[in-house]
């Protein structure tokens, strides 16, 4: 026979349940209701839009099919920014994240110090993608730069050049500026994640005799992994979308050679006015992002798995 305090109890324990996910819902909806205005619903449209043509001034919006895709399928810019663009993934990803995890390396064995380090290394991101344009702008200026001075006047005078007017020069220094600007970020995420390390497992090596590339090939790399898938994804994705250092410094120029698919998109809406392409741009470049991403997840994934057997 079923005891009623057993079932009073547990009506009680579901109505505490139930009391506290309602309370977390409500606290939630603010969030939910913000995600939903101004993230899904201009996605929506972003993916109507790109159905359709639009010069961004009037009220009329026919449907077109496939017309904006076939466009922007066939538009040689698009893609040759594409090409730029995983230029800057791989400068980021590779010299970025190598540059962060370096700089994180070397401040976690600092005892002294570590705070001046932190705040140098990360200063570069506090400031605005404007400033920082402007600044290296300047500072790269072929005739009265302190890049070009300074080469002078160490006397290599030979290697002074328009670093950002050549279209050899012209992306690896942009890319080179992408990396100072964000480095900071990368640097933080890797310093935390060497903090969280146990000490006990390099005492334990340290007993055993392991050298310094053993300790971190079978300790601090196996460890940050997945810090590293973290910092990873969110470095491509910032270099693959970098607009803002590209267009005050080259505005994609010299030609095309440093343009990038978010300064075409952005051209072909506000310029030119087909508001329908540049949609079914962004519609494609979204996907080769998100394509990106779960195979950046899935080798890290696969890569943890292996080092864990």
């Amino acid at each position: 026979m079923l005891n009623p305090a057993l079932l009073l109890r547990g009506e009680g324990v579901r109505g505490r349940q139930f009391g506290r996910a309602l309370t977390a819902y409500v606290f939630l909806l603010p969030a939910f209701v913000l995600i939903g205005a101004f993230t899904l619903t201009p996605f929506v449209q972003g993916v109507a839009l790109s159905f359709q043509t639009w010069d961004g001034v009037g009220t009329d919006t026919p449907f077109v099919g496939l017309a904006n895709y076939e466009r922007a399928l066939s538009d040689g810019i698009f893609w040759a920014s594409m090409g730029n663009a995983g230029a800057f993934g791989v400068i980021g990803f590779l010299i970025g994240n190598g540059i962060s995890l370096g700089m994180a390396l070397a401040v976690n064995r600092l005892r002294r110090g570590a705070t001046v380090y932190r705040t140098a290394f990360y200063l570069p991101g506090v400031f605005s993608v404007v400033v920082v344009g402007m600044m290296f702008g300047w500072l790269l200026q072929p005739t009265v730069g302190l890049v070009n001075r300074g080469l002078e006047g160490i006397g290599l005078g030979l290697l002074k050049h328009n670093w950002l007017a050549d279209p050899a020069t012209a992306l690896p220094t942009v890319g080179a500026v992408y990396v100072w600007y964000h480095w900071g970020f990368g640097f933080l995420l890797f310093l935390a994640g060497l903090q969280g390390i146990p000490r006990e497992l390099y005492e334990a090596a340290a007993i055993d005799g392991a050298a310094a590339y053993q300790r971190f090939r079978h300790i601090t790399w196996p460890q940050l992994m997945p810090v590293t898938t973290i910092v990873g994804v969110l470095t491509l994705l910032s270099a693959l979308q970098i607009f803002g250092t590209v267009q005050v410094l080259t505005n994609g120029g010299p030609g095309y050679h440093t343009e990038v698919p978010a300064l075409r998109i952005y051209k072909e809406a506000f310029l030119s006015h087909r508001f329908g392409s540049a949609a079914a741009m962004s519609v494609l470049f979204g996907l080769i992002l998100i394509g990106l991403s779960l195979l950046q997840i899935w080798i890290a994934r696969r890569f943890t798995v292996s080092e864990s057997d």
